[in-house]
């Protein structure tokens, strides 16, 4: 599962230092107190606090939250950033919380920096509780009326602990736990072949394995880069002496390139390339890379959860970011990506699936750079819907 890395504090020359700088710039905290001021004409009652400069910065906003598979529903998410080495200034820890009703999704993805910054501990916590569709194997032969609800329970446990080597530089080893149970696969039981049925469909799955982590982490912020690299590297193991339903070893690999456009209005262009192979073993089906199934589970925007499946996964991802307000308070985004999933039993690419789309940003919190972001994509067969995320969507 791909992670999030070393983030470095912004260190932009002058003509970025002004788009960048919290000062010049308008929240939606700012608005809603300009808004309560006028309400009750108090200039006083809803000034804005003065605000530790070392954090904790809370940005929170309730909304009603969509998924193409299942539709609405009540989202509530919490991001908290704040510099654990408050002296320096380094490293910007998170905690990147969401709970979700409908289907039942209680999630924490956390990035912990200490030791001077040397340490960092990664840590993707996970509850799922819900029913979804999978439509089978493979980004050629399956359309939407593949579709097969299947119901499950998750939970998820990863812990990374990385080690900075140089500057931008980390190394690191892991843990990774996926327990699935109470699965139930609808079409199968009611005597319909199903590719889930026929890879290996069973009512409890577990993978439990060890990873080794390299990272080279050159952006400047973690909700919302400005500029610099970012390049990721992991080999999982999954071996039967940890209890794993099957033995299977995996590599990810998750680069990315920002590239801020010299305008006096703020531009940026965004390329993200993911890679998900499956070494060599069978994963369990559902533990197998698919559509939104990286870590912030934003991959394949026009495209279900889960859309397309298979033993390996390539993704394309090019994204257009500009703004709509100087002061930085709405955004917006024109995105386009393609992916494609190998065949299954055979094994091979032979299919690409492209979407493509438009968004709107909603500047959450000036000082941590925390956007709201709402997305509308289109897929092939008619695939389309709306996205919701907290930050950037990579």
């Amino acid at each position: 599962m791909q992670t999030v890395g070393a983030q470095q504090t912004p260190n932009t020359q002058s003509t970025d230092s002004v788009a960048t700088d919290p000062n010049n710039k308008v929240d939606a905290v700012d608005v809603a107190r300009y808004v309560l001021r006028k309400m009750f004409k108090k200039p006083d009652l809803f000034e804005r606090k003065k605000e530790n400069l070392n954090g904790p910065f809370v940005s929170t906003i309730p909304y009603p939250g969509y998924s193409i598979a299942t539709g609405v529903a009540a989202v509530l998410p919490i991001n908290v950033s704040f510099y654990t080495n408050q002296k320096d200034k380094g490293e910007l820890s998170f905690f990147n919380s969401n709970f979700q009703y409908n289907q039942i999704i209680a999630l924490s993805i956390s990035n912990l920096f200490f030791g001077h910054d040397k340490w960092e501990l990664i840590g993707d916590y996970r509850y799922y509780n819900f029913p979804t569709y999978t439509f089978g194997l493979g980004s050629l032969k399956t359309t939407l009326g593949d579709q097969d609800k299947i119901n499950y329970s998750q939970l998820r446990i990863y812990q990374v602990l990385m080690r900075s080597m140089a500057d931008h530089l980390a190394i690191g080893v892991g843990y990774h736990l996926d327990h699935h149970w109470h699965i139930d696969d609808f079409d199968a039981g009611h005597g319909i072949s199903t590719d889930f049925q026929r890879y290996g469909l069973t009512k409890t799955s577990l993978s439990s394995g060890l990873s080794a982590n390299l990272l080279y982490d050159g952006r400047d912020n973690p909700n919302n880069p400005f500029g610099g690299f970012y390049f990721y590297l992991q080999f999982r193991g999954n071996p039967k002496g940890l209890a794993n339903s099957n033995n299977w070893n995996s590599l990810i690999i998750d680069c990315r390139k920002y590239v801020r456009l010299p305008t006096k209005w703020y531009t940026e262009f965004a390329f993200w390339a993911y890679l998900w192979y499956t070494i060599n073993g069978t994963p369990p089906y559902l533990d197998l890379p698919a559509t939104g199934w990286d870590m912030f589970n934003n991959s394949g925007r026009g495209y279900a959860l889960g859309r397309f499946r298979g033993l390996n996964m390539i993704y394309l991802e090019t994204e257009f970011r500009f703004g709509i307000l100087r002061n930085g308070l709405l955004g917006g985004v024109v995105f386009a990506n393609i992916e494609s999933f190998s065949e299954w039993p055979e094994n091979n690419f032979v299919g690409v699936q492209p979407g493509f789309g438009i968004g709107l940003r909603v500047k959450l919190n000036k000082r941590t750079n925390t956007n709201s972001a709402i997305d509308y994509g289109f897929g092939t067969g008619g695939s389309k819907g709306f996205a919701f995320n907290f930050n950037e969507v990579f």
